[in-house]
């Protein structure tokens, strides 16, 4: 099974970070965190590639990342968070990763928002009580251009190149970016964004499960 074949990659990727012997007597390999997100994702049922976005807005892909207000760790989880979704460890990419996944599912099963991907992640950012008192994303500029940023990033694969914050690398699983400078959309887009979004994952959850039969 795919999510069977997933897992078993992150693990390998894994093994290099959580076990310091066996990592000194392969040659301390870099983390895999496509392989992580991978996993992951199959565990929650939640795309690795919005991981993968979130990760790269928050952290810039940095484990050992610290935001002022004191958010950790590869998907900059705020202590208090970390400890509620059971990460000792917020520097570890494996439990940073597990923990926002638990975070996520949690938002998304268990708050009146469900599933409309701009309030998830506005949760994410800015709390759900947050969301919830406003009815959606909140009128704060943070969250609205974190919104906009993870959304252009899950669906492009590349940040948006007039916003805030650090240049960030492409994603890994994808093998091009545009020649010419795309402008992201303003608030009043965001609900295209996450149609759009919404249809990519519709879309990667069909091909899953068409591989999946195929095996």
């Amino acid at each position: 099974m795919l999510k069977t074949a997933c897992v078993a990659t992150a693990l390998a990727a894994v093994l290099s970070t959580t076990a310091p012997v066996l990592a000194r007597a392969v040659g301390e390999r870099k983390i895999d965190h496509h392989a992580i997100f991978c996993a992951v994702g199959a565990m929650y049922d939640l795309d690795p590639a919005l991981l993968e976005a979130i990760a790269a807005v928050e952290s810039g892909g940095r484990i050992d990342a610290i935001s002022s207000a004191g958010a950790m760790g590869l998907m900059q989880l705020m202590p208090a968070t970390a400890a509620r979704f059971g990460v000792d460890d917020p520097f570890d990419p494996v439990e940073s990763a597990l923990g926002a996944a638990r975070f996520l599912s949690y938002l998304r099963d268990g708050s009146r928002f469900g599933r409309h991907l701009p309030d998830l992640l506005a949760a994410y950012n800015a709390g759900q009580g947050t969301v919830e008192r406003f009815g959606g994303v909140p009128p704060y500029l943070e969250t609205q251009e974190y919104v906009r940023r993870v959304l252009w990033f899950y669906l492009l694969g590349v940040p948006p190149l007039d916003s805030a914050g650090p240049k960030l690398p492409a994603r890994r699983a994808v093998s091009h970016a545009p020649t010419t400078q795309i402008r992201p959309p303003r608030n009043g887009d965001l609900a295209v964004l996450s149609q759009l979004a919404e249809l990519k994952r519709a879309r990667n959850k069909a091909t899953v499960a068409a591989r999946a039969r195929e095996r």
